[in-house]
């Protein structure tokens, strides 16, 4: 098959030859400068006349070797295989070229040596140049039918210099194009859990699936060889596959996660009586699935090659009467294809259904399952790669005569950079020939400080410039220019700074924008943190590197600091050094009593477990770790040092105080951000609140434990977590007017106020209104002091050394109209047969019976959910606290 580069190759014969692309000129003054190194490089293996070499013979497939090759009779130094070139077949109409691959015969080359030492020595001292040059040089070279020359990295110069050269047919110079592959595609997120089971007859709808991330950027092309020709005498055209190398597709973009399952409907409930009190719940539905990932954009093309022909003007007349050659840039790989949109999840099942009295079923009714989530959005394929461009003067012939070229001259030469390969800073070392003590070295042809120690050694410090291939050249007073050797100036980084500050544990916080110090840095560079390219790469200068640092998904957890690596890819592929960062990581405590704990909540409906979501999601998913020592009972403890083991958070014991759970913390305090703490209830005690026979002076309860003894928890946290935002929530009215009065009546024998029908059903009536209305009262009074003390607690302890105003008040505002028992209730309240309305009622009824609990205490532990907030309240709470993260 023919290739399609064989469209692309020039019959320069039939186009008019511009100067800015073609040009044939004299000798100029840059003709004589090459000339000049060509000849001070022969004469470094002490060749002087190439009229006694004899003639290089070449057939086959052959890879040039960085050196000198000449005349040999044994020329095969060892066999290779290659893939990826080209060679020109001759069909009936025209030349084309065509895909070439198989084994090769690489020459042998002699190293050029850059110095030898004092007679003294052991033995000579020979390096070689630099190794992406080769020579070929010989009195004649034959480049028998069908051969084809194939330049294999690390090759990229190669230079002919004979009197003659003869070339049969089929004969091609082309190059091998080095394998690179697109971007992995990531790993599809994984698909959220099944929401959990609905506490009302609505059910909760699924997690919605992760977003897919872009796919990473296809490696660039890379640019093809140079040829330079200088010879006396020439037949027969070769052909120069000279085009750069396409960039490579960019990576896939990620699938979008699937959404979560719905959550099951509320099952059915009977009442006392076994009849059907509340028949099955809908189904949640399902989650949104995640949007697919954007296809990651192309690598740009590689540089198109340059050939340059040195011969007599008859010569080069005549070659131009007909030669093929490309010299084009690569083109831009193609854009990655998107990720494929997560499905939405499944819809939840509607509840459980239950055999009631007389064959009768409770069961769901008009109430279905859950309806499967909508798909995530569709995504775009990447950007294609740019078009390799073409070096100046591509296609030069050049017009010299016999006596330039045979003249021997002695100008400054370059055999050697070391290293060539480098770092910004570092100090290199050229060692040639004839090099006088006002030499400068050009980097690109800017000048760079120089140190000259001899005629044969100078030296320079590679400059803070972009990273990738760089020329040198040694320039005299006079102008004079030396031969083009190469340096690689190789990325580094040296360190990472967020919000203009470095610190010496280079530790970042995701989420926000982070700078890569160090050097070498180039347009197009990719930044990975755990082999995982970051978003918004922007180049600030070769030597600072900003992107969005998000947490990867394969990170290993530490509490202390999560340990990843950074490093930066050039745009050829080569990768930086391996920085070892720090990922800042967010600490939540929550301290307090059973509505801190979430009573009777899934872990995941709990009002500390959305304000974790929040948080993560606000800081590039940072590792959010999260201790909660808040449980059910818990008092604030003033002056109260009984101390008793931790049980289960959902079985209501006083202790551990709050001021004890400060002391319980572990790790270090000085690392916790966040705490979200509340306290006082217990103290004030709900069944004293809720008593309508309870004399007590309820005001002077609520100041003393909301006010007085709060501040004393407040001074005590700020003490020993100097530097977390405290956030304090307040409380609620349990109970209003607007509760069902027989549920009420129900409550209050659940709480052990009235003692009548434990266990079993309660006989209704034994409150009149005059008691409803203390109760309500009562209730009304607790949520509105609370609320007023609580917050002028936080604004007082904010004053202290230990408040540091960094304390706030967060308040639900779970209004009356949402009090348990209630139309729209955001509290937990009571079935009239005294079953509780929480869904993990069954784990709880374990816990007390483990911690020991009997009596009545067994009764309200078994019933503890109730007046507690549910997951309406729950979110009411979140709500309340996002405001201030």
């Amino acid at each position: 098959m023919t290739s399609t580069l064989g469209t692309q190759f020039i019959p320069i014969a039939k186009q008019s030859i511009t100067m800015s692309t073609n040009t044939i000129t004299s000798l100029t003054s840059s003709s004589q400068d090459r000339l000049q190194y060509h000849k001070a490089v022969l004469e470094s293996v002490g060749i002087t006349s190439l009229s006694s070499l004899g003639t290089l013979n070449l057939s086959g497939n052959l890879i040039p070797q960085a050196g000198l090759t000449r005349p040999d009779p044994n020329l095969a130094a060892s066999q290779v295989y290659f893939q990826s070139a080209y060679k020109l077949t001759n069909t009936a109409t025209t030349p084309v070229l065509q895909p070439a691959g198989g084994q090769a015969t690489i020459l042998k080359a002699i190293p050029l040596p850059s110095k030898t030492v004092s007679a003294a020595s052991v033995s000579s001292l020979t390096t070689q140049i630099n190794v992406d040059t080769a020579y070929w040089v010989a009195t004649e070279i034959n480049l028998q039918d069908n051969t084809t020359i194939v330049l294999k990295q690390p090759q990229h110069y190669l230079i002919l210099i004979a009197e003659k050269i003869t070339v049969g047919q089929n004969v091609t110079f082309t190059w091998e194009r080095p394998s690179k592959f697109s971007p992995a595609k990531p790993m599809k997120p994984p698909t959220p859990p099944q929401a959990p089971t609905s506490t009302t007859l609505v059910g909760i709808t699924g997690t919605n699936g992760t977003h897919g991330v872009k796919g990473g950027r296809g490696p660039d092309g890379t640019s093809a060889p140079e040829l330079e020709v200088w010879v006396l005498d020439m037949t027969g055209r070769p052909a120069f596959d000279l085009r750069g190398q396409d960039g490579t597709t960019g990576g896939a973009g990620q699938d979008g996660g699937n959404g979560g399952q719905g959550g099951k409907g509320k099952p059915a409930q009977l009442d006392w009586s076994g009849f059907c009190k509340s028949g099955a719940g809908a189904g949640g539905n399902g989650g949104t699935g995640g949007n697919a990932g954007l296809g990651g954009d192309g690598g740009n093309g590689g540089t198109g090659g340059k050939l340059s022909l040195y011969a007599p003007q008859n010569v080069i007349n005549q070659y131009l009467q007909g030669f093929y050659i490309t010299v084009d840039g690569g083109r831009g790989g193609a854009g990655g294809l998107p990720g494929e949109r997560g499905s939405g999840g499944a819809g939840g099942p509607v509840g459980d259904s239950l055999k009631a009295n007389f064959g009768a079923v409770c069961g769901p009714g008009s109430r279905t399952a859950g309806s499967r989530g909508p798909d995530g959005a569709s995504s775009a394929q990447g950007f294609s790669g740019y078009e390799g461009g073409k070096l100046p003067d591509p296609i030069s012939m050049r017009a010299i005569d016999r006596e330039d070229f045979l003249i021997k001259l002695l100008e400054p030469v370059i055999f050697k950079a070391t290293p060539a390969y480098a770092y910004a800073g570092e100090s290199i070392t050229l060692e040639g020939k004839r090099y006088t003590k006002t030499d400068v070295v050009l980097i690109d042809g800017s000048p760079v400080p120089t140190n000259v120690y001899s005629d044969t050694s100078l030296q320079f410090s590679a400059p803070f410039i972009r990273g990738g291939q760089h020329t040198i050249q040694v320039k005299q007073s006079d102008g004079t220019l030396s031969n083009k050797a190469s340096l690689y100036i190789k990325s580094k980084v040296d360190s990472a700074q967020q919000d203009n500050k470095e610190n010496e544990h280079m530790r970042v916080i995701p989420g926000r924008k982070v700078t890569l110090i160090g050097s070498g840095f180039s347009e197009n560079a990719i930044v990975r943190i755990n082999d995982q390219d970051m978003p918004d790469v922007t180049l600030l200068s070769p030597t600072q590197l900003e992107f969005t640092l998000i947490r990867p998904s394969t990170v290993e957890q530490n509490p202390s600091g999560e340990h990843v690596t950074a490093r930066v890819i050039l745009s050829d592929g080569t990768p930086s050094n391996t920085l070892n960062l720090v990922l800042d990581t967010f600490h939540m405590l929550v301290l307090g009593d059973s509505v801190s704990w979430g009573q009777g909540l899934f872990e995941q409906e709990k009002h500390y477990s959305l304000v974790g979501n929040a948080v993560k999601a606000r800081n590039g998913n940072i590792g959010f770790y999260t201790q909660v020592l808040a449980h059910s009972g818990a008092t604030i403890g003033v002056d109260d040092h009984t101390n008793t083991p931790a049980v289960d958070g959902e079985v209501p014991v006083s202790y551990p105080t709050i001021l004890q759970q400060c002391d319980l913390f572990v790790g270090d305090p000085e690392q916790v951000d966040l705490i979200i703490m509340d306290g006082g209830i217990n103290d004030v005690n709900l069944r004293v609140v809720l008593n309508p026979f309870n004399q007590d002076d309820l005001s002077e309860l609520n100041r003393t434990q909301f006010l007085d003894n709060s501040k004393t928890l407040f001074t005590e946290v700020g003490k020993t977590f100097p530097n977390a935002k405290v956030i304090v929530t307040g409380y609620y009215p349990p109970v209003s007017e607007h509760s069902n009065l027989s549920a009420v009546e129900v409550l209050l024998v659940a709480l052990g106020i009235a003692t009548d029908g434990i266990p079993g059903g309660v006989v209704a009536g034994f409150l009149t209104e005059h008691h409803l209305q203390i109760i309500h009262e009562r209730s009304l009074l607790l949520a509105n002091e609370s609320k007023l003390y609580l917050q002028q607690a936080v604004d007082e302890t904010n004053t202290t050394p230990e408040g540091k105003n960094r304390f706030f008040f967060a308040d639900p505002n779970i209004g009356v109209e949402h009090s348990a028992l209630t139309n729209d209730p955001y509290l937990f309240g009571i079935n009239l047969d005294m079953s509780p309305q929480d869904f993990i009622a069954a784990e709880r009824l374990i816990s007390c019976t483990k911690a020991g609990c009997t009596g009545i205490d067994f009764e309200i532990c078994k019933r503890a959910s109730m007046g507690h907030p549910n997951h309406k309240g729950a979110i009411a709470y979140a709500n309340a606290i996002y405001p201030f993260l």
